[in-house]
């Protein structure tokens, strides 16, 4: 590693010194002879600009300062080009860097990652369509505008998992911590309807789909997601080539407080290991929404790291 960019979330985690914390980041890789740069994001979805730019400049890995969001957004410009993602945990969660093992202070991860090694993992890819609401005699009337592709490398899914996540994007969850989830989770299932929506997916060696009705569906890269959501994605890892479905039926009022409460006793119903391109879900009125893909990424790891290559390559 030669040349290294920062991309730093200011509003991520507790309140701190962002000036600071980047000066002592760059310092660090200047101690190990890797010329660094820092660029700010200033708003929602420009890590992954920012880091686009910084690969297309030449930058050999790109380190995510911020929490789960800002590692997911700065994905977007990495996947799948020559540099390396590295993980700098700086929020709430930090549930991948949790995962890969690094300590939650900054230059003590970066320093550990620095002396690690590259490995190339698979991320999940989701392609969703979007809409925006446009004005006509039709109250609530929506006009489709393309489609999206996402990757992603902790968890993807519909239903009230998305809800969760959506309903944090304001940024105000740093007060409370990670049980600023807790109590948006709580509010969520108090105050919310969720319908159901159909899902498809095909086992591995299987010619057919198979169609069913769930109100939650989630596909997670990893096993742990932290605190009291930390039981629920058990087997999921970033070292498999496949994806894992997990799926609610309805009703919700009752499925969803069983598998949360199930998770918390290590008891767990069925998953699905699906091969790549083999699950898709129906959701909002959207046939073509599906989490289908594994994309390649090449990861930092850090050296105490014992997570090793995925069993098999993704090209």
């Amino acid at each position: 590693m030669e040349r290294a960019t920062l991309i730093l979330n200011p509003r991520a985690g507790s309140a701190r010194k962002f000036t600071t914390l980047a000066s002592s980041l760059i310092e660090e890789l200047a101690r190990h002879g890797i010329a660094g740069e820092a660029m700010e994001t200033k708003g929602p979805a420009t890590a992954g600009r920012l880091s686009a730019a910084a690969v297309a400049s030449g930058a050999d890995a790109v380190f995510a300062c911020g929490g789960d969001g800002t590692v997911h957004e700065t994905l977007q410009g990495v996947a799948g080009t020559h540099a390396a993602l590295g993980v700098i945990p700086v929020g709430t969660a930090n549930a991948l860097a949790r995962n890969l093992g690094l300590p939650l202070d900054p230059v003590a991860a970066l320093r550990l990652q620095i002396a690690g090694t590259t490995t190339r993992i698979a991320v999940g890819e989701v392609n969703f369509g979007l809409r925006t609401a446009v004005a006509s005699g039709d109250e609530g009337a929506m006009l489709a505008r393309g489609r999206e592709r996402r990757y992603f490398a902790v968890m993807a899914g519909a239903g009230p998992d998305g809800a969760l996540v959506y309903s944090l994007l304001d940024g105000r969850k740093s007060a409370l911590g990670r049980n600023s989830y807790y109590v948006h989770a709580a509010k969520l299932f108090l105050t919310q309807r969720f319908p159901r929506f159909r899902i498809a997916y095909r086992l591995p060696g299987a010619e057919s789909w198979q169609e069913d009705f769930a109100v939650s569906a989630m596909s997670a890269r990893i096993g742990d997601l932290g605190g009291v959501f930390g039981r629920l994605t058990p087997g999921s890892s970033l070292q498999s080539n496949t994806l894992r479905l997990s799926y609610l039926r309805p009703p919700g009022r009752i499925s969803l407080p069983s598998w949360f409460i199930s998770g918390q006793l290590g008891i767990h119903g069925p998953r699905l290991d699906l091969r790549p391109s083999d699950s898709r879900c129906t959701v909002a009125s959207d046939p073509e929404a599906a989490i289908a893909q594994l994309r390649p990424l090449t990861l930092r790891l850090p050296a105490n790291c014992s997570a090793g290559p995925p069993r098999s390559a993704v090209s």
